[in-house]
């Protein structure tokens, strides 16, 4: 997904470590780093405003959206990706960002989230429930045509039908790097005890319980008329006949 209005300036990052992180958060400033785009490219220490990666996700500009670098100062700008993002597991604020260079004539693998399209036959007419098995697939593509999602059409899936990778038509400009035969989603049929439980009392004249219900209840009111004395109980004691 690319996003070339939107420009990020950056500057430099000279002192490294965790004190100097400490500052820059205070200074509103997240420290990052910038690598990739082949051998010859040098990593680089960052701080990116705080506010500017806010606006950014705000957008729904992390997964796949390509935007552009700008360093401060000069006239360079890098397309980028947003690779990794560490957050404060309890304030959830942003501590820390990779960015990876992006070439643009070169092919990339993404993950495609699975996006379900339409209502199935299964489900509409049948009964069924769609159960989404893959959430997202991997595709290869030009950095220009990653796609936002991989459309999946159920409309034309029964009960117990399912929807395969070898059934997505994306055309010449991606290849999916998934096994042919993986499920992404299935239509199926109601849990299956509910199913058996509705099955046993329709099978009974009047709707009635089940036969083998009727009779474990018999049973344990047998057994509790024949309960053996309790251990310690005394035992009534015998009459003695008169002589």
């Amino acid at each position: 997904m690319l996003q070339e209005s939107v420009i990020i300036e950056v500057e430099r990052r000279h002192a490294t470590g965790k004190n100097a992180a400490y500052r820059l958060r205070a200074q509103d400033q997240i420290p990052a780093v910038l690598y990739g785009g082949g051998r010859d490219m040098e990593t680089l220490p960052l701080q990116v405003p705080r506010k500017s990666l806010l606006n950014i996700l705000r957008k729904g500009l992390h997964d796949n959206a390509i935007f552009q670098l700008k360093l401060k100062g000069t006239d360079q700008q890098r397309h980028v990706m947003i690779r990794d993002m560490t957050v404060d597991p309890v304030t959830r604020a942003m501590l820390h960002v990779d960015f990876v260079r992006i070439l643009m004539d070169k092919k990339l693998r993404v993950k495609a989230a699975v996006e379900v399209v339409g209502i199935a036959q299964g489900v509409k007419v049948q009964g069924g429930i769609i159960n989404v098995v893959t959430h997202d697939v991997e595709v290869e593509c030009l950095p220009a045509d990653i796609p936002h999602s991989v459309q999946v059409d159920v409309t034309a899936l029964e009960l117990h039908a399912s929807f395969r990778v070898s059934d997505l038509k994306l055309g010449e400009k991606y290849k999916v790097l998934e096994a042919a035969d993986r499920v992404l989603v299935h239509v199926g049929a109601p849990k299956a005890e509910e199913v058996v439980a509705v099955a046993a009392v329709a099978s009974i004249p009047g709707g009635s319980e089940p036969e083998v219900i009727k009779k474990g209840k018999k049973e344990e009111e047998g057994a509790a008329g024949k309960e053996a004395p309790k251990a310690g109980a005394a035992k009534p004691a015998e009459k003695k006949e008169k002589k």
